[in-house]
Order: structure tokens, then sequence, then C-alpha cells
């Protein structure tokens, strides 16, 4: 279990759905919200996964304060974290980045920030067209995810269940199996 950089707690596993077909573990602490991302985590993830990872808790975020300046450290490798100098983020957004193996740790807030203007940036790339429609039914449906990878980076949607067409043709091959072997047996 790694600890949030923060505030040096335990930060608990959440799940992010990310691209079609895969779900993507990340930390989160449950005391003042920062999301710890591993290296390639935070840029599949999906937009609208920022705003069920962070809801707005208005209680907590008067609490919490501005983010201090003090000095972060990795909860993988514990080396320092570095403000991440992004042209295309905006002042607001600092990400801070591990220099060793290139984790990002996101404030609270930071994650639906970042998410946003990534999309408008792909908005502003790929035009204005409409996203798909029709989805899947196992997508929407994690129970039927089977999960692999490294602890769950990867998830892939199970296979359908085996239908009658299957029993069907396993007969139809055990069949013409039989009738050879009978046409040999009896020489014909």
């Amino acid at each position: 279990m790694v600890s949030c950089p923060e505030c040096g707690l335990a930060m608990k596993e959440v799940t992010a759905r990310a691209n079609p077909g895969s779900l993507i573990e990340l930390n989160q602490c449950a005391n003042c919200g920062g999301i710890w991302c591993d290296k390639w985590e935070l840029f599949p993830i999906q937009p609208d996964e920022a705003a069920r990872l962070e809801p707005v808790d208005t209680a907590l975020l008067r609490n919490l304060g501005a983010p201090g300046k003090k000095q972060l450290y990795c909860p993988r490798c514990t080396a320092r974290l570095a403000v991440t100098k992004d042209p295309l983020l905006p002042p607001e957004l600092q990400l801070k980045r591990c220099l060793k193996c290139d984790g990002i740790w996101l404030n609270r807030g930071q994650l639906t920030g970042f998410k946003r203007r990534q999309k408008k940036i792909r908005q502003e790339k790929l035009g204005r067209e409409a996203p798909p429609t029709r989805v899947p039914e196992v997508y929407d449906n994690p129970a039927s995810w089977v999960v692999t990878g490294t602890k769950g980076m990867f998830a892939y949607p199970a296979g359908a269940p085996a239908g009658k067409e299957v029993g069907d043709t396993g007969r139809g091959v055990f069949r013409i199996i039989l009738q050879t072997l009978l046409r040999m047996a009896l020489g014909i």
C-alpha cells in the first residue's frame, strides 16, 4: 500500500475506465482526495471518470485550503516530485511528476481539470464530430470484465458464453470422426 505524498496517509486503490475495454487501478487519498497515477495511467482515462473519482465535497474543500508548497516525494520510489511544465496545460494545473519512475501526482480537482483540457484539445484536433452513440453492452457491465495484466492495469470484456452452435459443431465433428474410423475398419 502506498502513502499519500501530500498528507502521508495510506491511499486506497480505485478503478477508472480507460480506453474501451480497459480498467486502470489508481491510488487515491481518502483524506485529501489526491490521485497517484503510475506511468502511462493518466492519459487513457476517460474524461467522465474524473467527475466520478473527484466528487465535489464542499465541506472537505473548505477544510483543506490550498495545497502546500512543501517538497513532495514519490509514493513508489521516494524520489522527488517536480512540477510538470507543459505549454498545453493552463498555469493552475500544476501536476507533479516523479523524475525516476514517471508517476504523476494530482491534487484534488486536478484530474478533472486535466481531463477537461485533454478533451478540449482532442475536440479541436478532431473537429466537432459526435462520439459514437452505441457502446457494447459488455462495456457498461464491469462484472462481465476479465481483469488481467499487472495488478489489473488492463481489463478486457469476457468472451460470450458458449451457445448451442458450439455443441452442434462438436457433435458434427465427432460424427465425422466416427464415420471415418468405421470406414477404415470395414475397408470401405
